[in-house]
């Protein structure tokens, strides 16, 4: 059983890198194009809007994917209901949203804001589509299909967008970027999960769904208002420009943060929820994701602080240079972020979601507390607190880890600190290369060459866990690949 689990997880995780990496190369890559042609303007735009698009896909959602996943033996029926209900809030949604661009505009006090939101906002229903599908593939581990269908979307969605850039059509090329990704998702997969609805609306699978999703909504509402509720308080007191910076800065290190949040995540919650019984197996499957984040997310991160003024020079050109002193701090805060969700994502296998609910009632305090304080301070005054506030949170789901599955801060610490300690020299080590270097084109292309020997030499020479193991997964696809 426990080896059969192992092997589905090891799967599903490969999967879930390759479908996560993949999708953030594009974005990447396409981000690079649009921010050459595109301006922070265009970028603040889109940036103010995407609160209501979170939130709206919590609204939808209501917390049910997620009590799918954890019901071992969840019916048609239910899967069913859930489909039209999702269906049902998001065209409400669409209508109510669609009714208020006006206001939204006047906020904002930006008059193309009204059409772009009307466009936008599309994304809502078309999301809705693809819940139950993507919902499914999680639950039994299929992510080869859901890897596949974001990729080919991704890529035609961004190929859209850039062509768009070039031909002059600004902000429109990044909402041609959203909606299309949004709308090809539900096209393929329709089109490659044979998955459909029956006409079924059971009220009973709604109750019982009910206790546990009610509190993951509420909580997934004030923990999204709060995300990103910084582009709304920067663009309504510091303008659409630096609203462009702050969004961009945010983007660039979330395209590393999301990635290791998102791979382990994928995989994690299903696992967790399998396992929810044995408090013992799931403390050490736990300690293991923590490892294996630590490994990726503190090299990378790190890095990405020492070549962040030459990256963004050189690659997107010195137009965004304004953005780096946002980047650098975001980037300690995108540290902290995949072991939260982790947590996260642990307490709601358990069942405790009025916990998490709690818990985000009192971290968001504390978050509203800086933002009060600290507002007419400058962009700069808010971002130190929000890295205070993922610290903060952090610690918060460390403690509890400690009441429910045993696992503490000293453990957290002897887990995390080898792959820390080691990606800090390994910083060290580059920055001083990189004062030595005589100009940024060669600081971009050393350095991380720099950093990528010392960090994999250092892990190497240590014998680090998740490194030796990293290397026996890969020499097993390799030994595979051969074999086939």
């Amino acid at each position: 059983m426990e080896e059969n689990l192992k092997k589905k997880t090891t799967k599903a995780l490969v999967w879930s890198s390759a479908d996560k990496l993949g999708q953030q190369l594009f974005y990447l890559v396409a981000g690079i194009i649009l921010a050459r042609q595109l301006s922070p303007t265009d970028y603040g735009k889109v940036g103010v809007l995407t609160i209501f698009i979170a939130l709206s896909g919590i609204l939808i959602d209501s917390g049910f994917s997620s009590a799918l996943i954890r019901k071992k033996e969840a019916t048609q029926a239910d899967y069913s209901t859930v489909f039209y209900l999702n269906i049902a809030i998001s065209c409400l949604l669409y209508g109510l949203l669609y009714a208020a661009a006006p206001w939204i505009a006047d906020f904002f006090n930006e008059p193309d804001l009204t059409a772009i939101c009307r466009v936008l906002f599309l994304v809502i229903p078309m999301n809705a589509l693809s819940l139950i599908q993507q919902t499914l593939l999680f639950k039994h581990f299929k992510l080869s299909v859901n890897a596949r269908v974001n990729l080919w979307a991704l890529g035609l969605a961004s190929i859209a967008a850039v062509v768009m850039a070039y031909c002059g059509m600004g902000v429109w090329a990044l909402v041609t970027q959203t909606l299309g990704l949004a709308a090809l998702r539900a096209l393929f997969f329709w089109l490659f999960n044979d998955w459909r609805p029956q006409w079924v609306f059971r009220m009973e699978s709604l109750r019982e769904f009910f206790g546990y999703s009610s509190n993951l909504v509420v909580s997934g509402i004030i923990n999204n208002v709060f995300n990103k509720i910084y582009p709304i308080i920067i663009g309504k007191f510091y303008g659409m420009t630096q609203t462009g910076y702050y969004t961009q800065a945010d983007k660039y290190q979330d395209i590393a943060s999301s990635l290791i949040s998102n791979i382990f995540r994928s995989v994690a919650f299903p696992v967790f929820s399998t396992v929810q019984d044995d408090l013992p197996r799931l403390n050490r499957i736990c300690r293991k994701n923590v490892k294996a984040i630590a490994f990726f997310i503190f090299p990378i991160m790190l890095l990405m602080i020492v070549v962040s003024y030459p990256f963004i020079l050189l690659v997107l050109k010195a137009q965004w240079l304004p953005s780096v002193p946002y980047f650098r701090l975001l980037c300690l805060s995108g540290i902290c972020s995949p072991f939260i969700i982790l947590f996260y994502d642990l307490f709601n296998s358990l069942g405790y979601s009025r916990l998490n609910l709690f818990i985000e009632i009192g971290k968001k305090s504390y978050l509203f507390l800086g933002i009060a304080l600290f507002y007419s301070s400058g962009i700069m005054s808010l971002i130190v607190w929000w890295v205070s506030y993922s610290l903060l949170s952090l610690v918060t789901g460390i403690f509890f880890a400690r009441r429910f599955i045993g696992y503490g801060f000293g453990g957290y610490l002897k887990d995390i600190s080898p792959y820390f300690l080691l990606a800090l020299g390994s910083a060290i080590v580059s920055a001083g290369v990189y004062l030595l270097l005589p100009g940024d084109v060669w600081r971009l292309c050393i350095v991380p060459l720099v950093y990528a020997v010392a960090y994999l030499g250092g892990a190497y020479l240590l014998k680090l866990e998740m490194w030796q193991e990293s290397m026996s997964m890969l020499k097993a696809r390799l030994q595979k690949g051969g074999e086939a």
